[in-house]
């Protein structure tokens, strides 16, 4: 991806996210996005289809380059609780945008990067129940956990799974 196109795109993305800080991203227009982004209308529609292609985009970029400055991932640590603690302590600074997700009915996209990570990372695993029961767990076990304010630590989460 050209430098200028990222630049573009981020800029969408990020005046999307300034915005559904104030507003919910149902009464969010294009017009209001591109008004903040400082972009055209072109522009917008060469990039993105809608709001939650921004979505996927951002989680899906700050996913890449969070894993890109990592060798961990969930094959190569030493238990499942290290790779939940690993995990949560990551997804806990994106609290607020994890928030709003939450109050827009938007975790899904999120559920949607889920999927394609751990399939990524689990391909080598033959037996897809397995990839699936890893994927809904780690999946599930974050909802609920930001769910309820993320009022234990992840240390304190990982002790449950045992």
């Amino acid at each position: 991806m050209k430098e200028s196109t990222k630049y573009v795109m981020d800029k969408i993305a990020h005046s999307l996210l300034y915005l559904m800080e104030k507003t919910p991203i149902g009464s969010i227009s294009v017009c209001a996005i591109i008004d903040e982004a400082e972009v055209s209308r072109n522009s917008f529609y060469r990039h993105f289809q809608d709001k939650d292609d921004i979505l996927r985009y951002y989680i899906s970029s700050e996913t890449e380059q969070w894993l890109s400055g990592t060798k961990t991932n969930f094959l190569n640590v030493s238990s499942p609780q290290e790779y939940i603690v690993f995990l949560l302590d990551h997804l806990y600074e994106y609290r607020n945008i994890i928030d709003l997700l939450i109050r827009d009915n938007k975790m899904s996209i999120l559920e949607e990067e889920f999927d394609k990570r751990f399939s990524a990372v689990l391909s080598g695993v033959s037996d897809p129940w397995h990839i699936a029961f890893i994927i809904g767990g780690f999946y599930k076990l974050f909802c609920y956990w930001a769910k309820t304010g993320y009022e234990k630590t992840p240390e304190e989460i990982a002790e449950y799974i045992q």
